[in-house]
């Protein structure tokens, strides 16, 4: 069972989920190094406050998780290519482009969800 980010990191079984979710992690830890984290639900998970953003991995894709509902919903209009869940973006792991738009996501998270921290 995995307990730690590093080790589901070292689980991963592509190159591309490899690349995708250690990017994510890095700029997570670089930029929010006081959020808590974690494994939750099997994923990657920065929890700060009530709120988190997680990272998950799919044969071809590559999610980027939150509760902001309205946030995900708003990024509809800035990543046409991507798939949407409920609570979730997802990217195929060849639209590379999509990465600073994502940082920006997970920046526009915390920004958003920091009011009462």
């Amino acid at each position: 069972m995995v307990e730690t980010v590093d080790q589901y990191i070292a689980c991963l079984e592509t190159e591309e989920q490899h690349k995708w979710t250690m990017t994510f992690v890095a700029f997570m830890r670089e930029n929010y190094p006081d959020f808590e984290e974690k494994i939750s639900y099997q994923i990657p998970t920065f929890k700060f406050g009530q709120q988190y953003i997680a990272f998950s991995n799919a044969k071809t894709h590559f999610s980027v998780h939150t509760l902001d509902f309205e946030l995900v919903l708003e990024m509809k209009n800035r990543l046409p290519r991507a798939k949407f869940g409920k609570g979730c973006v997802k990217m195929k792991f060849e639209d590379d482009d999509a990465i600073p738009e994502l940082f920006k996501f997970c920046r526009e998270i915390v920004v958003r969800n920091q009011i009462g921290m």
